[in-house]
Protein backbone atom coordinates (compact mmCIF):
# COMPACT_ATOMS: atom_id res chain seq x y z
CA UNK A 1 0.00 0.00 0.00
CA UNK A 2 1.35 3.31 -1.04
CA UNK A 3 0.92 6.34 0.97
CA UNK A 4 0.82 10.13 -0.26
CA UNK A 5 3.97 10.53 -0.51
CA UNK A 6 4.17 7.48 -2.89
CA UNK A 7 6.26 5.61 0.20
CA UNK A 8 5.63 2.07 0.67
CA UNK A 9 4.86 1.50 4.74
CA UNK A 10 3.11 -1.79 4.50
CA UNK A 11 5.66 -4.25 6.78
CA UNK A 12 4.04 -7.57 7.51
CA UNK A 13 0.28 -6.30 6.47
CA UNK A 14 0.33 -3.55 8.82
CA UNK A 15 0.98 -0.47 7.98
CA UNK A 16 2.97 2.08 10.39
CA UNK A 17 4.23 -0.53 12.55
CA UNK A 18 7.49 0.66 12.49
CA UNK A 19 9.09 2.56 15.48
CA UNK A 20 10.36 5.97 15.55
CA UNK A 21 13.50 7.11 15.89
CA UNK A 22 14.88 7.49 19.50
CA UNK A 23 15.97 11.23 19.28
CA UNK A 24 18.84 12.19 21.99
CA UNK A 25 16.95 14.70 24.83
CA UNK A 26 19.37 17.88 23.51
CA UNK A 27 18.30 17.50 20.04
CA UNK A 28 14.42 16.66 21.25
CA UNK A 29 15.02 20.00 23.50
CA UNK A 30 16.18 22.21 20.41
CA UNK A 31 13.32 21.31 17.90
CA UNK A 32 10.37 21.92 20.69
CA UNK A 33 8.58 25.27 20.69
CA UNK A 34 10.65 28.15 22.81
CA UNK A 35 8.89 29.37 25.56
CA UNK A 36 10.44 32.69 25.71
CA UNK A 37 13.90 34.31 24.37
CA UNK A 38 16.57 36.36 25.97
CA UNK A 39 18.34 39.05 24.16
CA UNK A 40 21.57 39.89 24.91
CA UNK A 41 24.79 41.18 23.23
CA UNK A 42 23.13 41.20 20.07
CA UNK A 43 21.86 37.52 20.03
CA UNK A 44 18.91 35.35 21.10
CA UNK A 45 18.95 32.48 23.42
CA UNK A 46 15.83 30.35 22.89
CA UNK A 47 14.47 29.68 26.32
CA UNK A 48 12.71 26.01 27.00
CA UNK A 49 10.96 24.61 29.72
CA UNK A 50 12.97 23.47 32.55
CA UNK A 51 15.40 25.73 31.72
CA UNK A 52 17.56 27.96 34.62
CA UNK A 53 18.22 31.42 34.40
CA UNK A 54 21.42 32.11 35.76
CA UNK A 55 21.81 35.69 36.53
CA UNK A 56 25.35 37.20 38.49
CA UNK A 57 25.44 41.02 39.77
CA UNK A 58 29.68 40.36 39.84
CA UNK A 59 30.67 38.71 36.88
CA UNK A 60 33.77 36.14 37.65
CA UNK A 61 31.99 35.38 40.58
CA UNK A 62 32.47 31.76 42.12
CA UNK A 63 29.85 29.96 43.60
CA UNK A 64 28.37 26.09 43.38
CA UNK A 65 31.53 24.91 41.76
CA UNK A 66 31.31 27.29 39.03
CA UNK A 67 32.41 31.01 37.81
CA UNK A 68 29.30 32.93 36.86
CA UNK A 69 29.01 34.97 33.69
CA UNK A 70 26.64 37.88 33.90
CA UNK A 71 23.86 35.81 32.70
CA UNK A 72 23.88 32.26 31.35
CA UNK A 73 20.89 30.03 30.37
CA UNK A 74 21.23 26.24 31.57
CA UNK A 75 19.39 23.78 30.48
CA UNK A 76 16.93 21.22 32.40
CA UNK A 77 19.29 18.60 34.66
CA UNK A 78 22.36 20.25 34.36
CA UNK A 79 22.95 21.75 37.75
CA UNK A 80 22.09 19.35 40.87
CA UNK A 81 19.51 20.35 43.82
CA UNK A 82 22.17 21.20 45.75
CA UNK A 83 24.05 23.68 43.54
CA UNK A 84 21.02 25.01 42.70
CA UNK A 85 20.50 25.46 46.73
CA UNK A 86 23.66 27.13 47.13
CA UNK A 87 22.79 29.62 44.31
CA UNK A 88 19.55 30.52 45.49
CA UNK A 89 20.83 31.21 48.96
CA UNK A 90 24.00 33.96 47.41
CA UNK A 91 22.44 37.89 47.26
CA UNK A 92 24.49 38.55 44.49
CA UNK A 93 22.38 35.50 42.23
CA UNK A 94 19.51 35.15 40.75
CA UNK A 95 18.40 31.88 39.63
CA UNK A 96 14.95 32.12 37.19
CA UNK A 97 13.32 28.91 36.64
CA UNK A 98 11.14 28.73 33.05
CA UNK A 99 7.81 26.54 32.99
CA UNK A 100 6.83 24.64 35.74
Amino acid sequence: METPGGNDTVDNGKIGNAKPPVMPKETKKALDKALGHVLTKGHSIKLHDGDIVITCSEPGFRRAGMEHPHMKVHPEGSLTETQLKMLRAEPKISVIKIGG
